[in-house]
C-alpha cells in the first residue's frame, strides 16, 4: 500500500473569466468560450426567479483544476422556463428565448452590432435609443387620439338624436 504524500493531493484551483458575447434574434443568446471544457464540466441552472447561474470546472493536471462562475440577472421579458444550453466544440450557447407579445416591438439592436461587439454579462437587453422610443410613443399617441375621435363623434351623434325631437315653439 502506497502513502501519499500530503503535498501531492492538495488541488489548485484557476479561476478565470471566460471571453462571452450576446447575439440578439428571436431569442437571446449568451455564447461562452470555454476551451477545453466538456460538456460533464458544465451546468447551467435557474437559480432564482430572474438568474441564470453557469458554472464549469474541469481539470486541467494532477493538482490544478480551471473553473469559472456567471450569473445572469435575466429581464422579465424572457422565458425563463424554456432556457436551453447547448456545447458546440468549445463554445456554451445559453438561449433565452423572449416572451410573445401583443405588439411586437421593433428589434433595438443591428444584426452587425450584436455580433462583433462584447457585452458584460449584466446587460441581457440592448438600450432603445430615443428616437425609436420617441417612434413608439407617438404611434400609441395616434391610435389613443383614434379612439378618442370616434367616441367623440359617436357622443354628438347621440346627442344630435336625442335633442332634435325636444323643439318647442
Amino acid at each position: 500500500m502506497e502513502i501519499k504524500n500530503e503535498e501531492t493531493c492538495k488541488v489548485y484551483y484557476d479561476d478565470f473569466e471566460p471571453f462571452c458575447r450576446w447575439k440578439n434574434d428571436e431569442q437571446q443568446i449568451l455564447e461562452i468560450h470555454l476551451r477545453g471544457f466538456k460538456k460533464q464540466h458544465l451546468r447551467v441552472q435557474v437559480v432564482e426567479p430572474g438568474v441564470v447561474k453557469i458554472t464549469g470546472e474541469r481539470p486541467t493536471d494532477c493538482t490544478l483544476r480551471s473553473r469559472f462562475r456567471k450569473e445572469i440577472k435575466i429581464p422579465k421579458n424572457l422565458k425563463t422556463d424554456e432556457i436551453r444550453a447547448k456545447l458546440c466544440g468549445d463554445i456554451l450557447q445559453i438561449i433565452l428565448p423572449k416572451q410573445t407579445t401583443a405588439f411586437p416591438a421593433k428589434p433595438c439592436c443591428t444584426e452587425s452590432t450584436t455580433r462583433s461587439e462584447c457585452m458584460p454579462s449584466n446587460y441581457l437587453i440592448c438600450i432603445e435609443s430615443s428616437s425609436s422610443t420617441l417612434g413608439m410613443n407617438t404611434k400609441l399617441a395616434l391610435q389613443v387620439a383614434g379612439v378618442l375621435a370616434v367616441v367623440l363623434a359617436f357622443g354628438a351623434y347621440a346627442y344630435k338624436c336625442c335633442h332634435s325631437g325636444h323643439v318647442e315653439g
